[in-house]
């Protein structure tokens, strides 16, 4: 008996010591973004936000340089390409969206050339994150992660970006 319980825990010291042993949150980089598979990249490209199963997801394409968040605006507002739409990635911003304008500060502005309730929240949100990631990328980045929001009717509000 004396030796049947000593084997059992030898064999369950030895099973316990070949575990995994518990660790803290390990922080691991930024969440999950669909990347161009085409062309030539050059410091890092452009992320537009397009939206995939109802979430603004950040897709990041080639570019020659940084866009201006004026610049990235642009390019979402044409749309996902073909191999970004066989993805299964759409976009809520319509493409006569008009003039939008960025101004850097804490936190940023983006100025509408019109009311904000012609776009749906997640079109909204597309270019609050589109232009929060551009002027991430050419040093002009707001502490915070959003951005004011406001149009010629004198709206103004904060809307961060939800993306994910």
């Amino acid at each position: 008996m004396r030796k049947t319980l000593l084997a059992v825990l030898s064999a369950t010291a030895l099973v316990a010591a070949c575990g995994v042993q518990p660790t803290g949150v390990v922080p691991a980089g930024p969440g999950p973004s669909i990347r161009a598979t085409e062309g030539t990249s050059v410091m890092g490209g452009v992320t537009l936000y397009f939206v995939s199963d109802d979430r603004v997801i950040p897709v990041t394409r080639p570019a020659e340089g940084f866009l201006s968040p004026e610049g990235a605006i642009t390019l979402l507002m044409k749309g996902p390409t073909e191999r970004e739409a066989a993805q299964g990635l759409t976009t809520f911003v319509p493409p006569e969206v008009g003039r939008v304008e960025v101004y850097s500060g804490e936190p940023g502005t983006m100025v509408l050339p019109y009311t904000t309730r012609k776009l749906s929240s997640q079109a909204l949100n597309q270019l609050v994150c589109t232009a929060t990631a551009a002027s991430a990328s050419t040093g002009r980045a707001p502490a915070a992660p959003g951005m004011n929001v406001t149009s010629p009717a004198g709206e103004m509000y904060y809307q961060a970006c939800k993306s994910g």
